[in-house]
């Protein structure tokens, strides 16, 4: 086994495993069933959106999903249910495909 295929099946087996370091979430792709997957979150604080600096205020999170999980991303109709901060169930956007390496998806999502 080379050592790129033992880190790809380590994101799937160690990162992405809800006994260790990942929870469920619900990706919702545009116009197919809603799927449950297991995804690694990393949750930010509050920002103001970016056009709109000091006006509104956005949650956002950077997420690792495997793309033996979801294939294929629509950044503009694909969703994604999550719980934020304090446990409440969020519907996020994916506001940005930051990589795509070593069997993982990183994303940039808000809410």
């Amino acid at each position: 086994m080379s050592f790129q295929t033992q880190v790809s099946e380590d994101a799937k087996n160690v990162f992405l495993n809800t006994e260790e370091f990942a929870e469920e979430i619900e990706y919702l792709p545009q116009g197919q069933s809603s799927k449950t997957i297991n995804a690694l979150i990393i949750r930010e604080n509050i920002e103001p959106i970016a056009e709109n600096t000091g006006k509104s205020l956005r949650n956002q999170a950077e997420l690792y999903i495997s793309y033996s999980d979801i294939a294929d991303i629509n950044k503009l109709g694909d969703r994604i249910k999550l719980s934020d901060m304090e446990g409440n169930s969020k519907t996020a956007r994916i506001n940005e495909i930051l990589n795509k390496n070593h069997g993982l998806w990183h994303l940039r999502i808000g809410w």
